[in-house]
């Protein structure tokens, strides 16, 4: 009987002590999940003709845009997740609100296209461009690629090659592009 008084007492002691040491983490941290990204859209326009070209992740082609040499293209991008067909979700605003966390960035090769921010652009805190909306210049004809990067906490945003800019790719899409005389 004495035996089991002090096996008691020796665990009405302990207990207390492991439940104060299991205390909740007080300080816990966020965790956010990076928007699920199936569908690309560019809408390009040169004030008398527009297009749109899409980019799905389920589609095995690399869709092409058809350009003109010598002229300006205002292009807004679009960023979706369709992976509900029923509940397609815009995930463009969220990126325009979260602008000092994103970056968009084109990167041509084989065509001479310059591009720039362009009015109604959405820009982060420090008025670097976030580029959702910008204005393409073509300069000769030629077929090439242009990549469209959707760069999540970039480290800078003002480099003139992807891996300049640092951070995470939430999404990288080819396009072809054709420009002709």
């Amino acid at each position: 009987m004495k035996y089991k008084i002090k096996e008691l007492l020796r665990v009405s002691f302990i207990l207390p002590l492991l439940f104060v040491s299991c205390t909740k983490d007080e300080d816990p941290k966020l965790i956010e999940e990076q928007e699920l990204i199936t569908t690309v859209v560019l809408t390009l326009s040169d004030g008398a003709t527009s297009q749109t070209v899409r980019w799905n992740q389920d589609s095995n082609n690399t869709p092409s845009i058809a350009l003109q040499a010598n002229k300006s293209y205002e292009v807004a991008v679009s960023f979706l997740d369709e992976s509900d067909p029923g509940a397609v979700e815009d995930l463009t605003e969220e990126i325009k609100e979260e602008a000092d966390e994103h970056q968009v960035f084109f990167e041509f090769s084989g065509a001479s296209i310059r591009f720039s921010s362009r009015q109604g652009d959405t820009t982060d805190s420090a008025n670097n461009p976030l580029y959702i909306n910008s204005t393409w210049t073509t300069t000769s004809s030629g077929t090439g690629t242009v990549r469209v990067y959707l760069i999540h906490q970039p480290t800078t945003k003002t480099s003139t090659n992807r891996g300049g800019f640092g951070g995470e790719t939430d999404a990288a899409v080819d396009f072809t592009v054709v420009v002709s005389e």
